[in-house]
């Protein structure tokens, strides 16, 4: 691979699997120095060789912590994947009040948190730039995802609003909008998953390998992407164009 992103020090959230797992990889293979955000002392026996951090996206203090690791151990941040999340499923009737506030503080709470962390950092750095994994749910509807559609399609919007703010920082803040991906969290979590349910849904037959999405991540975080801001990418097998 290149090193386009060769001196560039990235935070990635949920990075002990999934999505998050190949980003961490990908970013490192482009030259980034990457630090793990992960959810537990346990995850870090499957990422032996990384730089990691124990992160609950979810508590301030422990972004505080991160962004201060990033700073003191490397000299501070330059790229944020906000990936870390949670899904759950049910209708407005099914959903209690408490996994209503599960789900958006992870997937929305964390993303908000983690931008309100690392700015300062990556102002002082001269710029940098942030990757949010939203969802093809936050463009578009879906079955029984009312909390988790509301949580992306927040992701979506805070994009945006983080862009137009930041701009005159230098700091570039995008979003994936990934269609059905094949990764732990979503065959756990999706009770209706299915081969077949994947063909119908996605124009190009399959879901996603967790790489195909990091690919776009990191051409997000890269040169590459130096005019693009405030985007809601959709990575989903043409899902998006039905």
């Amino acid at each position: 691979m290149s090193a386009e992103l060769q001196g560039k020090v990235a935070l990635v959230t949920g990075a002990g699997r999934g999505i998050g797992r190949a980003t961490a990889d990908r970013l490192r293979g482009l030259g980034a120095l990457v630090v793990a955000g992960l959810e537990d002392e346990a995850q870090r026996q499957g990422l032996p060789d990384y730089d990691a951090v124990v992160l609950d996206v979810r508590l301030e203090e422990h972004w505080a912590a991160a962004v201060a690791h990033c700073r003191e151990a490397h000299g501070g941040i330059d790229v944020l994947v906000n990936n870390a999340g949670i899904l759950r499923e049910g209708t407005a009737e099914e959903t209690t009040l408490q996994l209503w506030e599960e789900v958006l503080a992870v997937n929305l709470r964390g993303v908000f948190l983690g931008c309100r962390q690392a700015i300062p950092a990556m102002r002082a750095r001269g710029g940098g730039a942030i990757v949010n994994v939203a969802s093809i749910d936050g463009l578009h509807g879906n079955h029984r995802h009312v909390a988790y559609a509301a949580s992306k399609g927040g992701v979506v919007a805070i994009t945006r609003a983080l862009a137009m703010d930041h701009a005159p920082d230098h700091i570039r803040v995008n979003a994936v909008c990934p269609g059905t991906v094949r990764t732990q969290m979503v065959l756990e979590g999706m009770a209706g998953f299915s081969e077949q349910m994947v063909k119908e849904k996605h124009p190009l037959g399959r879901a996603a390998e967790p790489e195909e999405v990091a690919s776009v991540i990191a051409f997000l975080c890269g040169p590459g992407a130096s005019f693009m801001t405030g985007m809601a990418i959709p990575v989903d097998g043409g899902r998006s164009i039905r």
